[in-house]
């Protein structure tokens, strides 16, 4: 579904990521795992056509994305959820999810069933503004948003960081039901390594810029987390 092939990206003329390839299969779960600062947002940005220059290949389903700009990535597939969020505080949560659709190549303006299924409090408060929510509120809302894309790969950049416990196991369990439910592809960077051990098919470690260690979830070893994701 999704793969780079010996991908270099730059900001401005400095290479933050370097020669980096690996693979997602449709409906797999890969984690992004490593220190703070090792490019793991930056590869989510490279992704979505973000940083400044890339060399390589961006496959999406056999296609080289990487010539294409951010909006038709998006259109042809692809969602994310930054670090951060994103929320446009002044808009309601109905405007925040509608902003998704405008991804979606069939031209729906509706938000889907799944979204408020996933998430009832945001179905139940459509006209709160997003920024009087709290972070866990508008994380939700974020992915919400992301959803009403109709995506085939879902990006989400540390989903749990800094929001209340209630609201991540929700968060993960949201995570789950997509990948192992719906059958979505999801690429997600994560520094809860038990999580990730329960929820990804497979791991991605980065430590400067490069790939330290990939491979099946099982091949996750404490000595690996050891020696690259301890401060």
């Amino acid at each position: 579904m999704l793969e780079m092939t010996d991908v270099t990206s730059y900001y401005g003329s400095s290479p933050v990521l370097q020669n980096i390839s690996f693979s997602i299969p449709d409906g797999a779960l890969l984690s992004i795992l490593g220190r703070n600062g090792v490019g793991k947002s930056t590869l989510m940005r490279t992704i979505m056509g973000l940083t400044d220059r890339v060399t390589g290949i961006i496959g999406l389903g056999g296609r080289d994305i990487r010539p294409e700009p951010t909006h038709r990535r998006a259109g042809l597939g692809i969602a994310y959820v930054p670090q951060g969020r994103g929320i446009i505080g002044r808009f309601t949560i109905r405007e925040n999810i509608l902003m998704g659709t405008f991804a979606r190549p069939d031209g729906k303006r509706d938000i889907p069933p799944l979204v408020f299924e996933l998430f009832p409090y945001l179905r139940d408060n459509l006209n709160r503004r997003g920024g009087d929510l709290s972070g866990g509120q508008q994380q939700q809302l974020a992915i919400a948003r992301a959803l009403a894309a109709d995506p085939k790969v879902l990006l989400l950049d540390e989903p749990t960081e800094g929001i209340q416990p209630n609201i991540v196991e929700q968060i993960e369990r949201v995570i789950t039901t997509l990948n192992r439910e719906h059958g979505m592809t999801v690429l997600l960077v994560e520094q809860n390594v038990r999580f990730a051990r329960r929820a990804s098919d497979g791991f991605l470690m980065l430590d400067k810029g490069r790939v330290a260690a990939h491979g099946g979830i099982n091949a996750l070893t404490d000595d690996l987390v050891q020696r690259h994701m301890t401060v």
